[in-house]
């Protein structure tokens, strides 16, 4: 049915408090493969260190807010994630305590019984210091939930990869169950754990989330470009273009334009392309 749009545009929605822990960031690490070769020293950084490094990427997990979902009637497991990009203004500590700011920056109709598309926006910063971490922007479709009598929106557009082969290729396979490990860092939609929900949403299993997904390609730019220093990615973003599964062997492949990244991944047993328009920018090293 289709939403009501006093329920999210022009809300005010009060700030929010979160926490996470080191044990919190090292379990982001190991959700998007960090690790699997356990005696990969620049690796465990992520996952062991006294002074443990954390992945730009977590940003997406550590204020995990869904509430505007629950709160406006829209169905979860009806909704898609469509993109989803990260500015870091400092790099992530690898525990804190955080405010989060949310809004609801566009709200598009694609019409009666097709979806509506919701973007939205965090912003993050310490709370001791008041310092900004991170702004996270992503963009979900909601199915079934057009025709609310909103503007259309603009179409997706889709940007070509550098007509060149890639600079740096890194494949991550991923395993049956890796759904069930990201879910312990805070998206327990059962589109991505319930077999039952997800064959009534369309799907024959389970899927990935798209941020793990996500995650995984982020890991990919900071081992292949970034020499494993996290601090040199300053922003990345992507269109999820069709969901990750299970077991599939995740290939990201990557160009580098000086500071700036083009990416895309494909699943590389199926030959589907699961991210493209991916963008990211770097700082010298």
């Amino acid at each position: 049915m289709p939403l009501d749009p006093g329920k999210l545009i022009g809300r005010d929605f009060a700030e929010k408090r979160f926490s996470y822990t080191q044990r919190d960031s090292s379990l982001y690490a190991l959700a998007v493969g960090m690790a699997k070769d356990p005696c990969n020293l620049r690796e465990l950084d992520f996952v062991c260190a006294g002074e443990l490094k954390v992945l730009p990427s977590q940003a997406t997990v550590i204020a995990w807010d869904y509430d505007f979902v629950l709160e406006s009637g829209i169905d979860q497991v009806m909704i898609l994630h469509a993109a989803q990009s990260v500015t870091i203004h400092n790099p992530l500590p690898a525990a804190a305590g955080i405010i989060s700011q949310f809004c609801i920056k566009a709200l598009y109709d694609k019409g009666p019984g097709k979806g509506a598309v919701i973007i939205a926006e965090t912003r993050i910063r310490d709370e001791a210091t008041g310092k900004p971490l991170c702004t996270n922007l992503w963009t979900s479709y909601a199915r079934g939930e057009g025709g609310f009598g909103g503007e259309r929106g603009p179409g997706a557009e889709k940007r070509l990869a550098p007509g060149r082969a890639p600079d740096c290729i890194v494949d991550a396979p991923t395993v049956a169950n890796q759904p069930l490990l990201y879910r312990l860092l805070g998206d327990v939609n059962p589109l991505h754990w319930d077999p039952e929900i997800a064959r009534a949403a369309g799907f024959p299993r389970p899927i990935m989330h798209g941020n793990c997904t996500f995650g995984i390609a982020c890991r990919a730019i900071v081992a292949g470009i970034c020499d494993y220093e996290p601090e040199r990615l300053a922003s990345i973003g992507c269109d999820f273009t069709a969901p990750a599964m299970p077991g599939d062997t995740i290939r990201t492949e990557i160009w580098r334009d000086g500071d700036s990244i083009s990416f895309r991944a494909v699943a590389l047993e199926r030959h589907v392309e699961v991210i493209g328009n991916g963008e990211a920018r770097i700082t010298k090293g």
